[in-house]
């Protein structure tokens, strides 16, 4: 296989891997492509090798009888073919075993790919919301699945690459959300990193298009179907290999598939070949354009803490900004000595693991003393029982509980430990040790409040009284 005929098929497999990773937050992914072959060109289709992937937290742990199969099915490739665009089209190659692992160890400030940072991020996540249709919408979400650029992802080191990759090429960042238009639904999804290789050859099968733009960046199109287990998914997708070195795929679906397990087909892909080429071919998204001055870096997406979220509805826009406007008058009242938010109190957003529960983190400062401020709010919960502290399996927490004459319930809580950070080398740092003081209010009508702030020694994080004068605001409800 040629040079240019390996580096198109790694961009064919940017999709498929773009979905594999987009099930996991954090922990270790293994990700893995099926070969394909075409028995002839007269043939319609293209039947997957029986594979498959396996998510785990480490791969020592997979067994042959845990990891299950699944068919993946992709029209043939018709040869000798013409692709509008292609001076010559080479015939397709059977695909080869592609896997790679992620370590978690994501962050918007990896001093190893210079040309992305978090307001990079910010700047191209804002330029994406305003290139799409105007009578597309994009669907209220977390930050995560709002088309906001993520970190960038990339091994920790190269050991253990895929043959034919470098380390430039899988240090990529993603962002995802689901559009509607006209009624119907689908997910995009843009992947961005950065590539020295040529711009590959025109393969029959993998494109139906190939334009060159003015600055002689070059965009492969793809108009196809693929079927999983049976089930059909048509997808579009775009490819742009930048004069500069940026290489950006967009590809959208046609099913509802915004972070959820059940994906359902709307049969209308609610993006166009044209829609497609206007997002890649934004300058902003260029690995070589500069942030406009005075762009704000990206608030971070928050998690809520694990929970039974039972038949709590998703969260709206509506709530949120309910929310966030309660929160915003509850600081404005806030006592002397409160600490200052690094950032405005009304930043609360829809949490990434349950679409349930809304929550921030801010930095917050004391003088010359910073700190984390976590809040989450979510409804549907019960109101937690007092423990025995003469039970033999007390273990010593929470602190304090106490029932308020509403009927609210207050657990006031405080644990030390320590955090041993990563490095890029995949090496332990040294620890760290933090105090972490919480707040905890559940209310009769099931919404509960969790407020907490932790600082690293000798930093102190907030007293329990300022935490419970923001756990208790009144309006904070989940209706």
């Amino acid at each position: 296989m040629s040079k240019e005929q390996t580096d198109l098929k790694r961009a064919e497999k940017w999709t498929f891997a773009l979905t594999v990773v987009s099930l996991i937050a954090g922990g270790t992914v293994v990700a893995g492509l099926v070969d394909r072959w075409s028995s002839s060109p007269s043939d319609d289709i293209s039947v997957a090798a029986t594979s498959s992937i396996s998510i785990t937290s480490t791969p020592e742990e997979i067994s042959p009888e845990d990891v299950p199969e699944f068919s993946y099915v992709t029209p043939s490739a018709v040869y000798p073919t013409a692709i509008p665009g292609c001076e010559s089209v080479e015939a397709p190659e059977e695909d080869s075993f592609f896997s790679y692992i992620l370590d978690g160890s994501d962050t918007y400030d990896d001093p190893r790919f210079t040309w992305f940072s978090s307001v990079k991020a910010a700047a191209m996540s804002e330029a994406v919301k305003q290139a799409l249709p105007k009578d597309v919408e994009l669907k209220f979400a977390s930050p995560g699945n709002s088309l906001q650029f993520g970190p960038i992802s990339a091994p920790s080191n190269t050991d253990g690459l895929p043959e034919g990759f470098s380390l430039e090429e899988l240090a990529s960042t993603t962002a995802s959300g689901t559009l509607i238009r006209d009624g119907k639904i689908g997910a995009l999804s843009l992947m961005l990193h950065s590539s020295s290789d040529p711009i590959p050859s025109c393969v029959a099968g993998s494109l139906v298009e190939r334009r060159v733009l003015a600055d002689q960046s070059v965009v492969d199109l793809q108009d196809t179907w693929s079927e999983t287990n049976g089930v059909r998914t048509l997808g579009r997708s775009a490819m742009l290999y930048g004069v500069d070195g940026t290489r950006i795929q967009a590809y959208v679906n046609d099913t509802n598939n915004d972070g959820g397990r059940n994906a359902e087909s709307s049969g209308v892909v609610p993006l166009t070949l044209d829609d497609l080429v206007t997002l890649v071919e934004m300058p902003q998204l260029r690995i070589t354009t500069p942030v406009p001055p005075g762009t704000a870096p990206l608030s971070p997406g928050c998690h809520g803490i694990p929970r039974d979220s039972g038949d709590v509805a998703e969260l709206d826009r509506a709530t949120i900004e309910r929310l966030n406007a309660v929160l915003e008058v509850r600081w404005r009242a806030v006592p002397p000595g409160f600490p200052i938010l690094d950032a405005g109190p009304g930043t609360l957003t829809v949490s990434e693991n349950d679409r349930s529960t809304a929550c921030q983190r801010l930095l917050t400062r004391t003088g010359d003393s910073e700190s984390t401020l976590n809040m989450t709010i979510t409804g549907g919960q019960p109101l937690p029982k007092e423990p025995n502290k003469y039970d033999p399996s007390y273990y010593g927490h929470p602190l304090e509980f106490v029932t308020r004459p509403d009927g609210s319930v207050i657990e006031r809580d405080e644990r030390d430990y320590s955090t041993v950070p990563m490095t890029n080398d995949g090496s332990k740092a040294e620890s760290t040790q933090e105090t972490s003081r919480s707040v905890v209010v559940t209310r009769p009508n099931g919404t509960q409040v969790s407020v907490s702030s932790s600082a690293a020694i000798p930093n102190d994080p907030m007293t329990f009284a300022q935490l419970e004068f923001l756990a208790t605001t009144e309006g904070l409800e989940i209706r």
